[in-house]
C-alpha cells in the first residue's frame, strides 16, 4: 500500500525584498529601537529605561515607546559621568576632604600626646627654665657664707642666666613664625 505523501510547496512566486539603499546606509546611532532594545543597549532594565526618561528626565523618547539610539547613548554616558563627579566631589570638595582628615589626625595625634601646641611646650619649657634659674640663685648661699664671694658667684650665674634668656627668646621668636633659626647652621 503506498501512503500519500503530501504535495510540496510550490516555490514562492513572491521574491524578498532587497534591501533599500536608504536601509543600508542606516547607521547604528540614528536607528530608532523600541524600550526593551534600548534598555539591552545601555545594560539597564527597562523598567530603570522608564525611571530615566519619565522620573529623573535624562533619556528623551522619540514617541511612545521608541528611542533614537544616538542621542539615548548620549545622553545616558553624560548622565553615567555626572554622577561619577558627584560622588568623587569637585576640586574644593577634595580639598575640603583632605583638610577634614588632617584635623582627624592632628587631634588623634594630640590625644595620643604625640603632638603638644607650642603655648603648651613654651609654657612647659618656661617652667621648667624658672626651677632651674630659681636653683641657681640660691646656689651661692651653698657654696659659701663670704658675702664677697656669694657676689661674685651670683654675678657669673646672673651672666650666664642673660645669656639663656636671651637665646630663649630667639627660639620662641622662630617658633612662633616659623621662620628658619639663623643659628641652627653654628650649633652643627
Amino acid at each position: 500500500m503506498a501512503t500519500k505523501r503530501p504535495a510540496a510547496k510550490a516555490a514562492s512566486t513572491k521574491r524578498a525584498k532587497a534591501p533599500t539603499k536608504a536601509a543600508a546606509s542606516t547607521k547604528p546611532a540614528d536607528m530608532i529601537v523600541n524600550q526593551t532594545a534600548m534598555a539591552e543597549i545601555l545594560g539597564i532594565t527597562p523598567r530603570r529605561l522608564r525611571q530615566l526618561e519619565k522620573e529623573e528626565e535624562v533619556i528623551v523618547s522619540d514617541g511612545v515607546g521608541k528611542f533614537h539610539v544616538g542621542r539615548v547613548v548620549q545622553a545616558y554616558v553624560a548622565y553615567r559621568s555626572e554622577g561619577a563627579v558627584r560622588k568623587s566631589g569637585s576640586e574644593s570638595m577634595d580639598r575640603l576632604r583632605e583638610e577634614k582628615m588632617l584635623d582627624i589626625r592632628l587631634n588623634r595625634m594630640r590625644k595620643d600626646r604625640e603632638l603638644i601646641s607650642l603655648d603648651e611646650a613654651l609654657s612647659f619649657s618656661d617652667e621648667l627654665v624658672g626651677l632651674f634659674v630659681s636653683y641657681l640663685t640660691g646656689l651661692p648661699a651653698e657654696i659659701t657664707g663670704v658675702p664677697r664671694e656669694r657676689q661674685r658667684l651670683h654675678d657669673i650665674i646672673d651672666k650666664g642666666r642673660l645669656k639663656l634668656a636671651d637665646r630663649l627668646s630667639k627660639k620662641i621668636g622662630t617658633l612662633r613664625t616659623g621662620s628658619e633659626d639663623p643659628d641652627a647652621e653654628d650649633e652643627d
